[in-house]
């Protein structure tokens, strides 16, 4: 019976913290490794593969624009579901990402 009045409250927890509708992710460097293209629209950066949409903000730095082999912040959120969304791509200096 222990057992059961302990369970129930964490339970109850859970679904609670299971409810919210975004997680915010800290932040991740790496280097822009392929940008998007008509074909596949995917970037991918330090290795791994991120999808945006029109809600995704791409910041570059004044002097240059994003490419292949820049350095990038990328910030997001999982959805309930536990997909990534990408909410921000912003242009780095290079000595983030060694």
């Amino acid at each position: 019976m222990k057992l059961v009045k302990v369970l129930l409250p964490l339970a109850a927890v859970g679904l609670i913290m299971g409810t919210s509708s975004a997680r915010d992710i800290d932040g991740f460097y790496g280097k822009v490794e392929q940008m998007p293209t008509a074909e596949n629209p995917a970037w991918v950066i330090g290795g791994k593969t991120f999808k945006v949409d029109q809600r995704t903000k791409i910041e570059h730095r004044r002097d240059q624009k994003i490419g292949v082999g820049s350095c990038v912040k990328v910030d997001g959120d999982l959805d309930r579901e536990g997909n990534f969304f990408i909410s921000e791509i912003e242009q780095k200096r290079d000595n983030r990402c060694r």
